[in-house]
């Protein structure tokens, strides 16, 4: 499959290097190209750059792949480019002040997932990579692809169709998806 991701840092990073070994192919984009840029040359051929509305654009499936608080930015940048598209959501409301990581609120008694999906529209969301640290994605995944030991992933979508498209990919990285149920049970890492 072939898989964009909006943000290469830690999770989005952790992803991409799991999904190629996997056998998918990712389409790595950010605010930044040098990020991408470097990861895609890490990854070889089955990683490529773009920019996030080109690579939205040339995708099945979009991760976004970044700080929770910049989904309004996603929102605006890219909103009309995503509207229909499969995207997975491995956020968290948190954020990180002093080298401290601070738990954010959720507005009007919403899940994370929910409130990010009000954010980007008519998406097809799915929320799932985010219940680990990226270190712990990363060895988890590939212990997974290594050995056959897989830990387990959960999801959670409103969406079947794109569930069972996410679940794919969640095997693709080395682990055994669980359905969380829909958005409203989602819970956020570390609850």
């Amino acid at each position: 499959m072939r898989v964009g991701l909006i943000g290469t840092g830690r999770i989005g990073g952790n992803l991409a290097r799991l999904l190629v070994a996997g056998g998918d192919e990712v389409v790595l984009s950010a605010g930044n190209p040098d990020g991408p840029r470097r990861l895609a040359e890490e990854l070889g051929a089955r990683a490529t750059t773009m920019s996030p509305r080109d690579a939205i654009a040339a995708v099945d499936v979009v991760a976004i792949a970044v700080w929770w608080e910049a989904f309004p930015d996603i929102a605006l940048d890219y909103g009309e480019a995503l509207q229909g598209k499969i995207v997975i959501d491995p956020s968290n409301p948190i954020t990180e002040r002093a080298g401290q990581i601070v738990p954010l609120p959720i507005p009007d008694g919403l899940t994370s997932p929910q409130f990010q999906l009000q954010r980007l529209g008519n998406v097809r969301l799915v929320r799932t990579f985010g219940d680990r640290f990226a270190a712990d994605l990363l060895a988890d995944g590939q212990r997974g692809q290594r050995t056959g030991e897989r830990s387990p992933m959960r999801y959670w979508s409103d969406d079947p169709a794109a569930a069972d498209v996410v679940v794919a990919l969640i095997r693709d990285a080395g682990f055994d998806p669980i359905d969380g149920g829909g958005l409203a049970d989602s819970k956020n890492a570390g609850e």
